[in-house]
């Protein structure tokens, strides 16, 4: 693969990796099913005569994950009357399950309904984004993978800064090179030509380069399909 091409799949490759990780969560999530009861169970705890007083324990079992939340429901004597309607906090219970086990209702409750809940859905795949972090710091990492060619009579100089290999290449042959994944100084990089003329590049901390073509520095790229001389 040319260094050139290198530069482009680098950065592509860190890009897509990083937007998949970010977004395939999210969509996961937006596909999930709206969230709907799908089985609830309520036992009388105790029944105390002398206060007219029920206890209730309740469970709620949805189609999804849920952590805690509020229920709202209406209790109802044998009769069918309306004893209470109370906003009652569920604590998570299971997967998809939640429980109050201490439900106070004035009355001999009967029978109940279920008239409102209001229940967070468990966000799924947030293991993902433990992988977000290293993902933003290659990308970063591969915006600084860096290529620069020029043209110097004729003569195609290139010079590769990339995560690991770092080479000084005359007309597509490599002449120099240096192979780390982390410098604490400035990378050299030089060849001689077979004319004497004397090529040195420099590599900066961050990727930078700059050419110098017998200790003077070359400014102008090869841009396109149009070459610019010294």
């Amino acid at each position: 693969m040319e260094e050139k091409t290198k530069v482009l799949v680098h950065r592509l490759t860190w890009l897509i990796i990083t937007c998949l990780i970010f977004f395939i969560p999210i969509i996961i999530n937006l596909a999930q099913p709206k969230l709907v009861i799908v089985d609830d169970e309520a036992y009388i705890e105790d029944y105390y005569e002398y206060s007219d007083i029920s206890v209730i324990d309740m469970y709620i079992t949805f189609n999804r994950e849920v952590s805690s939340g509020y229920a709202t429901i209406n209790f109802y004597d044998a009769s069918g009357n309306l004893l209470e309607t109370e906003e009652n906090y569920f604590y998570a219970f299971g997967d998809k399950s939640v429980e109050n086990t201490y439900i106070s209702v004035d009355g001999k409750v009967d029978s109940y309904e279920i008239v409102s809940y209001d229940f967070e859905t468990l966000f799924i795949g947030s293991e993902a984004y433990f992988f977000l972090l290293p993902a933003i710091l290659f990308l970063i990492e591969s915006l600084l993978v860096c290529y620069k060619e020029y043209d110097y009579n004729g003569k195609k100089l290139s010079v590769y800064a990339g995560f690991y290999h770092h080479t000084l290449r005359v007309d597509g042959e490599k002449c120099d090179e240096h192979n780390t994944i982390t410098s604490f100084s400035p990378i050299y990089l030089s060849t001689t030509m077979e004319d004497g003329t004397v090529v040195d590049a420099t590599i900066t901390l961050t990727n930078r380069i700059s050419l110098k073509v017998n200790d003077k520095l070359l400014s102008k790229q090869i841009k396109g399909n149009k070459k610019d001389t010294l």
